[in-house]
Parts: structure tokens; sequence; C-alpha cells
């Protein structure tokens, strides 16, 4: 049986600025504590699935949340 595709989204973890209501845009804030934690429990349901890709911002803490 084919089944349908599934796409997930994961969306970056906590920075200060995003604690703070301050829009980050472009601005290549570090995760805080929380935010790396967080990353840390999404990566922990996450192992049984097989991707076939990744896409993320270029930005660190994209990447550190997707990492």
């Amino acid at each position: 049986m084919n089944r349908l595709p599934q796409i997930w989204l994961v969306r970056h973890g906590e920075t200060a600025w995003s604690v703070s209501r301050q829009h980050t845009g472009r601005t290549d804030i570090s995760l805080t504590e929380a935010g790396e934690a967080a990353a840390k429990r999404i990566a922990e349901r996450l192992p049984s699935l097989d991707f076939t890709a990744v896409w993320s911002s270029p930005s660190i803490r994209a990447r550190r949340t997707g990492n």
C-alpha cells in the first residue's frame, strides 16, 4: 500500500528575544538553555523516523535545533 508523504515542521528553540517578544528576523542569536533542552526533547521523539530530507534556514539557532 502506498502511503502519502509526511511533512514534519519544527520551529527553532527559544531565544532570549523570543522570550522578550522581540522579532529576531535575520538576527542570528543563539538558543537559550531552555531552547537547547526543547531541541533535545524533540530529538528524543524522532529517532524512529526515517527522513528523506531536512531543510533549515542558515541561522545557527535553526541548525542547532535541527541537529
